[in-house]
This record gives structure tokens, C-alpha cells and sequence, in this order.
């Protein structure tokens, strides 16, 4: 990865284009770089790198027209297709569809016909289809399926037959399959799967037999399969279901006031996890694939660790912040980024990056390429983007885009194909887009969508296709979807501007 990037700054260089991603910002330097680079690159990269083409994202479209637009949410792609919830002003709330190679957009199906919508949640992909649970206005909220095409958008099962419908909640896709909780008015609410048809819709495991519930929550695919929490009367528990034989076994159980949240997998044989044992501080926890061999690592004071994100063998966390009524978390060194292999010794603190009891309060944990980036504080910069190799030495500042003690507080971090892209606020910009290979001093900024420094509050960044989605606001079409082309480089040429 690290040679193509090479290859891409030197072409840069060469053609004057450094700083634009792939492809320039004007026609002219869009020539000039399919002249200069051109041949240098296919032979390089064989021609199939996506990067951004350009800078300039564009109106996906205008589906509500007005200062409200349509307010798009929980953006998911599907092969080349991206689907999200959006409220046109006349149907309502309903699900659309836009194509990732010309991005058009339009309503997939009116399910709930009227101004009412159907409210479509909880957006899912398994394998080429969408899974959702939406509500036509007779089946009550029940779960769906889109291909894409409105009459390959159909009610799965209707579980609950009546306009209460069963409520499908927590839709996670394990081993091809999807799994989720629901209350069918019989036998309350317990785990259920799908293949997306209503005859492999069925009940996959009854925790608590007869109409009475437990609460099921955290449902987390680990590595085909699936573990989840279950909220008794007596005690919480931790389960974990081999997708293939549907044998389930507890592998951890506490008393009542246990909370357990946070299920993290990381390598091909850890998951981490949070127990707070009801004192308000979590300890976490950490099993290596059997009840045996599952135990504590650490307990931390204050907040509890937060933004588990897994990288490699490790998972990486938020620790030592003050809790939410008050509790002192770390004294000396406040809320700082953590990181644990598994064992005891390998639990430990990354870098003190703002040394003192204040903490730099790290955020946005994402994995890209080998490294962990964040948001962070060093008292010095303001809130800036960070990453680490997940050594002390090797946790830097990548950029300081708002010079100052304010800081750009970068939001919305997502990676894609080597690329971070997310949003970031300046004095003169406001908070707009910006994207980055990774590389220190190499963040860039997309246009303006909102003009001067108003910003456009980016967010969502989402690869489907050709192109990079994500929701943002101009000052006068209010939130709707935008793209940014984002292609191998052999085809940037004739998607720039």
C-alpha cells in the first residue's frame, strides 16, 4: 500500500497536482494529469486504486426541496447501490436508493402510502439484498427486504400478525444470515433468524419459555458467531450461538445489577466486552473463544471505556474520563487512549498525549491501513486529528488544521480503500469535508458545500460505487446526500471537474 501512495505523491509532484487527490480541480489540470500521470500509474497500480477524483462533491439530489431538505439517514451500501431514509415532504419518510455509478436517486417503494411514511430503521445488508424493519400502515413495523426495485421490496414476515406488529430490533448479519430480536405476541421477545424469505424466517432460540421476556441487546457477529447479552430477572448473561449448530453456551453470568455492554471482537479469537458489577465503573473483560478462558483485564475509575474498536489482534479504548455524575475517573492522567491485546500485561495506556489530570479525551477511534485515528487534545493544538501504531512513539499529530488551542475537532471519521475521510471545523471554512491518505501533514480539504465559514456539518461517509456519500447541509437546501467521485485513476480523468 505504502508504494502505490509513493508513486501517487511523486506523480503529484510532477504534474503540479499535489494536494488534489487524484485528477486536479479544474478541467485544464484534469488533462494535464491524464497527460503526465497517466502512463506512470496503470503501470504502477494496474490501473485499479480508487481514490478521490477531485475535490468538488456534488448534489446527489434535491429530494425535499426547501431549507429542511430531506434529512437522509443510516446510509448503507449494497454492492453498487446505496440505500438510506429520507423524507421527500410529500410520501413521507420512506426508502431510497441511489445508483453508485451515476448517482441518481429515488424512492425505492411508497410502502406506507401518504404523508405518514413507513419510517424505515435499523438498514441492514446481507449478502446482495437490504434488510429494514418499516411499517405499511397494516403489518405494523415488520421486517423487509429491497433489492433495489420496488417490486423486489417486500414484507420477509409477518410475526405478529395486527397493526402492533413484532418490532424486529437489533438486525445482525451472521454467517449469511440474519439475525435479530422480536415479539411475536406468543412467545415474547426472543431471537429470531431469516434468509429473507418467510418460511426461513423463524424462531432461533426462546430464552425465556412462554410469553414472558428477557431483554436481549448487543447482538455482535464474532467471527460467524453470534454473541449477545440477556437481561434476567436473577441475572445477565452473555451468550454465545454457533450459527452452524445453533448450540448456545453462557460464557460469562453476573447478578442482576450487572450491566454488560460493548461486545468487541478483535483477531480470530478475542471479544471484549464491559461488566459493570453495579458499583458505576466497568472493568473489561476479555474471552479467548470458551467459558474457561473467560476473564477481567482491568477495572477503570470514573466514565466507562468507550469507542471499543478493534485493530489486529488488539482493541483499542477511551479510558480514565469523568463520569457522568461526577465520579473522578483517572487522577493523574485523565481520559487518555488505552489499548489491550488480551492479557493483563498487554492492558495498557498508549501515550499520555496531554499530560495532566485533564486528559485528551481521544474520540472517533478508527482502524485504517495498520493504524488507529483519532480526535484529540493536547492542550497545545486544540482538538486535532491523531494516529498511532499503538506505541507511545508512534502516537502523532497528523495535522493541525485550525492553528490554535480551539482546534478543527474532527468528527465523522470513516475509512474506505486506504482513504480517511471526515469533518473538520475551521475559522474561515466552517465544518466541511476533508480526506487524507493517512500520511502526516496530508489533510485535505473537499470544497465548500456551505458557503464561507457557515459548514455544511458533514457526515456519514459511506463508499458505494463509484463514489463517496455522505449527508451534509447547504444553507439552502437544508440536509440532503452528496458524492464524491472516488475511482481507480485511470478513470479520474472523466469524473473531475
Amino acid at each position: 500500500m505504502e508504494a502505490w501512495r509513493g508513486v501517487t505523491v511523486l506523480v503529484l509532484w510532477l504534474s503540479g497536482g499535489l494536494g488534489v487527490g487524484c485528477g486536479g480541480e479544474v478541467q485544464g489540470e484534469a488533462e494535464a494529469w491524464e497527460e503526465t500521470s497517466s502512463a506512470m500509474e496503470e503501470a504502477a497500480l494496474g490501473g485499479g486504486v480508487p481514490q478521490p477524483c477531485g475535490r468538488t462533491p456534488v448534489l446527489v439530489g434535491d429530494l425535499q426541496p426547501g431549507l429542511e431538505g430531506s434529512r437522509p439517514e443510516a446510509l448503507v451500501a449494497v454492492g453498487s447501490r446505496l440505500f438510506y431514509a429520507a423524507d421527500d415532504g410529500a410520501a413521507g419518510r420512506e426508502l431510497w436508493v441511489t445508483d453508485g455509478d451515476d448517482r441518481t436517486s429515488r424512492r425505492v417503494k411508497d410502502v406506507r402510502p401518504g404523508a405518514a411514511g413507513s419510517t424505515p430503521r435499523f438498514l441492514t445488508r446481507v449478502g446482495g439484498r437490504l434488510f429494514f424493519v418499516a411499517d405499511d400502515g397494516a403489518h405494523g413495523p415488520e421486517l423487509w427486504r429491497s433489492d433495489g426495485t420496488p417490486q423486489g421490496t417486500v414484507l420477509v414476515a409477518d410475526l405478529r400478525p395486527g397493526a402492533a406488529g413484532s418490532a424486529p430490533d437489533n438486525l445482525t448479519q451472521v454467517g449469511g444470515r440474519l439475525y435479530f430480536t422480536a415479539d411475536d405476541g406468543v412467545h415474547g421477545r426472543e431471537l429470531w433468524s431469516s434468509d429473507g424469505t418467510g418460511a426461513g424466517t423463524r424462531l432461533t432460540q426462546e430464552f425465556a419459555p412462554g410469553p414472558r421476556s428477557l431483554f436481549l441487546d448487543d447482538l455482535t457477529d464474532w467471527n460467524g458467531r453470534l454473541a449477545l447479552v440477556a437481561y434476567g430477572d436473577t441475572s445477565v448473561t452473555l451468550w454465545v450461538t454457533e450459527a452452524d449448530s445453533g448450540t448456545a453456551k453462557v460464557y460469562f453470568r453476573g447478578p442482576a445489577q450487572t450491566v454488560l455492554v460493548a461486545l468487541t471482537p478483535a483477531g480470530r479469537d478475542r471479544l471484549f466486552f464491559l461488566v459493570d458489577p453495579g458499583l458505576g465503573e466497568a472493568d473489561l473483560w476479555v474471552t479467548w473463544g470458551s467459558p474457561l478462558f473467560t476473564f477481567p483485564l482491568r477495572r477503570f475509575p470514573g466514565d466507562y471505556p468507550s469507542e471499543l474498536t478493534p485493530l489486529g489482534g488488539a482493541v483499542y479504548f477511551t479510558a480514565g474520563a469523568e463520569g457522568f455524575f461526577g465520579e473522578p475517573g483517572d487522577l493523574f492522567f485523565g481520559a487518555e487512549l488505552w489499548r489491550s491485546d488480551g492479557s493483563l500485561l498487554g492492558t495498557r495506556r498508549v501515550k499520555d498525549v496531554r499530560p495532566g489530570p485533564e486528559g485528551s479525551l481521544p474520540s472517533g477511534l478508527t482502524a485504517l491501513g495498520g493504524r488507529l485515528y483519532f480526535a484529540a487534545d493536547d492542550g497545545v493544538h486544540g482538538r486535532e486529528l491523531w494516529s498511532t501504531d499503538g506505541t507511545s512513539r508512534g502516537t502523532v499529530l497528523v495535522q493541525d488544521l485550525e492553528p490554535g488551542p480551539q482546534g478543527s475537532t474532527p468528527t465523522a471519521l470513516a475509512a474506505t480503500d486506504g482513504w480517511l475521510f471526515l469533518s473538520a471545523s475551521t475559522a474561515v471554512r466552517g465544518r466541511e469535508a476533508w480526506y487524507s491518505d493517512g500520511t502526516p501533514g496530508r489533510v485535505q480539504a473537499l470544497r465548500d458545500i456551505a458557503p464561507g465559514g457557515l459548514g455544511s456539518n458533514p457526515r456519514g461517509f459511506v463508499r458505494s460505487g463509484g463514489a463517496v456519500f455522505f449527508v451534509a447541509a447547504h444553507p439552502d437546501q437544508g440536509e440532503e446526500p452528496w458524492a464524491l467521485p472516488f475511482l481507480p485513476l485511470s478513470r479520474c480523468g472523466r469524473a473531475v471537474d
